[in-house]
């Protein structure tokens, strides 16, 4: 044993040797293989990649997505082609367009070429409180009108040729000339005149008093004034004053108002769309569809209160933009706004694209042409007929009053009408409120100095 560990000893060199020529081999297997691995990995990462980017070369998706309900979306997966890909530009630019088209068709039709505020600057509201409750004071009295002037209103009336029956105190006195005359042929005696000629004076005094009545109607389109707007219920109804109303009103009131006026001037244009002729010539009461404006009536519409952000931030709630503005709870709307129609629209819903409003038109109609009032309601704004009631019309009652409405049979239509106004215009005259209120986006502000977008 000595010996050996003496022999290994004077010969490490040999040993060190003998022992690496035993462990490098295995060793150096195992390292390799670990390299050959890793070398492989890296190399099929890098096919993989290469493979996918030609993969992605060599085909293309084009997609033309729909614009309109129920359309599918054109795509296809291809190679790159210069013709082709020129070809989906073009018609993606094409729907753009058409797109932007249908836009300002949508906007300018809901708006009207015409369509402007009553009372100018006031709108979306004034920083200085005194002024602005100045303006509004002046625009209530511009809606009941006085002294000054009629209501704003009787303008719209006036549009569509309407007015009231010939005022039976001046019928009246028609008839006691008529009547005088008759007196004087008989030397102021008629005691000597048969039944027969009684009679017949009687027939003649009547027919005076309906040719009064009669060629009244001939000279308007329909019956109808500004008291057709009066006498809403306040608790359920929008009311248009005919005074000017005690108290302090702010802006937010006036917009209402000025909403209200809006909503009036497109039915009220609806029913002059729906008494004309097909060569667009306005007809008189006798042929009229529509031959009297019973009454208008809109649903209340009340904008809660926008509560002052943080305290600490020393900004008043009149002040503060919609984007930081608290959303009220749902609700508020009366006159029945909360009943569900066929639409699935209602007013207090926040959709960001348009507010809702309801409202009543009561008319009495010619029973065979009432769907053209219905047909003309839509073509005035963006208004749908939700609801529609009939009912008999007393024509004798009506007559006695001044009402001619000719040969047609007649019936009295309650009609029920949503309309809708698109957020894209009013946003940049409604309130801190209404815009809370009704989820409208305000346009941003451009810095000064910032290119206008």
């Amino acid at each position: 044993m000595n010996s050996v560990l003496g022999w290994l000893k004077s010969n490490v060199l040999i040993v060190v040797f003998a022992v690496l020529i035993l462990v490098l081999p295995p060793a150096g297997y195992v390292m390799s293989s670990m390299w050959n691995s890793s070398i492989q990995q890296q190399a099929e990462e890098t096919l993989t990649d290469r493979k996918r980017k030609v993969d992605a070369a060599a085909s293309v998706r084009y997609t033309l997505p729909p614009i309109a309900e129920g359309e599918r979306p054109v795509e296809e997966s291809r190679a790159p082609n210069a013709a082709i890909t020129e070809f989906f530009e073009a018609q993606r630019a094409a729907r753009q367009a058409e797109i932007e088209q249908v836009v300002t068709r949508a906007v300018r039709f809901n708006k009207g070429d015409d369509r402007s505020v009553l009372m100018e600057g006031l709108f979306p509201g004034l920083e200085d409180e005194r002024e602005e409750r100045r303006m509004v004071r002046e625009l209530a009295g511009m809606i009941a009108g006085g002294e000054d002037g009629p209501s704003v209103y009787q303008e719209l009336f006036d549009r569509i040729n309407a007015g009231e029956p010939m005022d039976k105190a001046t019928v009246a006195r028609r008839v006691v000339d008529a009547h005088r005359a008759e007196l004087d042929k008989a030397d102021g005696d008629l005691s000597g005149l048969t039944e027969e000629e009684l009679a017949e004076l009687d027939e003649r005094l009547k027919a005076q008093r309906l040719g009064a009545y009669a060629r009244r109607a001939g000279e308007l389109s329909v019956y109808g004034s500004v008291s057709a707007l009066h006498g809403a219920d306040p608790l359920t109804e929008s009311v248009i004053f005919d005074e000017v109303p005690a108290g302090s009103n702010d802006a937010t009131d006036a917009f209402i108002w000025q909403m209200d006026y809006w909503f009036v001037e497109d039915l009220l244009r609806a029913v002059g769309l729906a008494n004309r002729t097909e060569d667009g010539l306005r007809t008189e009461i006798p042929r009229s569809p529509v031959k009297r404006i019973v009454s208008i009536r809109l649903d209340k519409t009340e904008i809660p209160e926008i509560e002052d952000e943080e305290e600490d931030s020393g900004t008043s709630g009149r002040n503060l933009g919609s984007r930081g503005l608290p959303v009220p709870p749902r609700g508020g709307s009366g006159g029945g706004s909360e009943a569900e129609t066929h639409t699935g629209r209602s007013p207090e819903d926040q959709n960001g694209v348009y507010q809702i409003r309801r409202g009543t038109l009561t008319v009495v109609a010619a029973s065979d042409r009432l769907v053209r009032l219905l047909e003309a309601i839509q073509k005035a704004n963006f208004m749908t007929v939700t609801g529609v009631s009939l009912s008999e019309v007393d024509r004798w009652a009506d007559l006695a009053e001044g009402y001619a409405y000719g040969p047609d049979h007649v019936v009295r239509a309650e009609i029920r009408v949503e309309s809708a106004w698109l957020h894209f215009w009013l946003s940049e005259m409604v309130t801190d409120r209404v815009a809370a209120a009704w989820g409208v986006e305000r346009p941003a502000a451009v810095a000064e100095g910032e290119a206008q977008p």
